[in-house]
């Protein structure tokens, strides 16, 4: 009788999407590895950004089991990406370096650094931008550095509009051939920085090493909080970043719980926060402290919350566009209190890059420009139906 899911698939994703593959993790796959949709799979995993983690698991464990044309279809994406990933690595240090040179200090946020620090191998994580934090007070030459780099936004904006987003948005993206910068002055809006101050941010660093050269880097316990943020704001529609969550927590067993709790909670953010290792902990079986899984089994809607995101992971190969009242209802959800609801409110019709491309006003309209936000996001809400 012949197979009218993809439960096996996605059984044996989940399990080469974990840091170690067991053994019990292939019983699925032995009952029907002569039926099993391996272009489905591959697929899938691409859809997630997980292929290269999924190469090296099949290639310890299912070597010998695999079609040799699935293996080599694999194989082939990975040497692709790791070729890639050694392109942007050497732009990366190669634009840090012109920062340097202009008394610029950037923060290197996920991407390679990311993969180096939480994978050890930066060839295990596909990333498609290079993200780059720097003080408020450098965005300005920072984005000379760039344009001298022969970068040029991604969006056609006048000095005047990038000074609008420079105080409603967190980041400007800018793109050169198959490169994209993404130049941030915050990690993720007022979302991120209601919890910890710039100074802050800039005096906890670590580092680690990219091309022999030391990188700036979040601290362990400021890259935990932003990529539970970012995973968030996206509706962790990607298994990498549950990944990321697991790796970071696997390697680096000595992060302060107490004080990032105690950050969420005076931010209202406590649910975004815990729900990224909730996810970890269900679908990639991460370990947490008994504090921590105490909090997330005592957080009602969080056991629901896992539940409708692991739904959306495994809905097939193509990631589909979130209808806008899904958006918004997820993000009021992962909040508790008026002031944290009301930040999201405030971010939700800021303008944004899209918003001042389509419509030119002059300087003394540009408050306009939060007038005409609700009606295009009411117009993206219409087109979806």
């Amino acid at each position: 009788m012949p197979r009218i899911n993809h439960e096996y698939e996605h059984l044996l994703l989940l399990a080469c999407a974990r840091a170690e593959l067991a053994k019990a993790d292939l019983t699925p796959f032995d009952k029907v590895k002569n039926e099993f949709d391996w272009d489905y799979f591959y697929q899938l995993a691409r859809r997630h950004s997980i292929l290269p983690i999924v190469y090296r698991q099949l290639e310890a464990s299912l070597r010998n089991q695999l079609p040799g044309e699935v293996f080599q279809r694999f194989r082939k994406d990975y040497q692709a990406n790791a070729a890639r990933n050694l392109i942007f690595v050497d732009e990366l240090t190669a634009l840090l370096d012109r920062f340097d040179a202009v008394g610029i200090q950037a923060i290197v946020f996920k991407g390679p650094a990311l993969a180096v620090a939480v994978y050890g191998d930066v060839n295990l994580r596909r990333f498609v931008d290079l993200d780059l934090i720097v003080r408020r007070a450098d965005v300005g030459r920072a984005i000379q550095v760039l344009t001298q780099s022969g970068y040029a936004s991604s969006k056609d904006l006048t000095g005047e509009q990038q000074a609008v987003l420079l105080h409603v948005q967190h980041n400007l993206q800018f793109t050169r051939g198959g490169i994209i910068i993404e130049l941030h002055w915050q990690v993720s809006s007022q979302l991120f920085a209601s919890t910890v101050t710039a100074e802050d941010l800039w005096k906890n660093l670590s580092t680690v090493k990219l091309n022999g050269r030391a990188v700036n880097t979040l601290a362990t316990e400021d890259l935990l909080f932003a990529l539970c943020v970012h995973g968030s704001r996206h509706l962790w529609q990607r298994l990498a970043w549950i990944c990321d969550i697991d790796r970071l927590i696997r390697t680096n067993p000595a992060i302060d719980w107490s004080a990032l709790g105690e950050r969420a909670r005076r931010a209202s953010l406590e649910r975004m926060f815990l729900l990224g290792p909730a996810l970890a902990a269900s679908l990639l079986g991460t370990e947490l402290p008994e504090a921590v899984a105490l909090a997330i089994a005592q957080n009602e809607p969080i056991a629901g919350l896992c539940d409708e995101i692991r739904a959306r992971l495994l809905d097939g190969p193509e990631q589909s566009v979130l209808p806008l009242f899904t958006v918004i209802r997820f993000n009021l959800l992962i909040r508790s209190g008026w002031r944290s609801r009301l930040r999201y409110g405030r971010f939700l019709f800021a303008p944004t890059d899209s918003d001042l491309e389509a419509v030119r006003l002059t300087p003394g309209f540009h408050f306009m420009y939060y007038v005409l936000r609700p009606f295009r996001l009411l117009s993206s809400a219409l087109r979806q139906h």
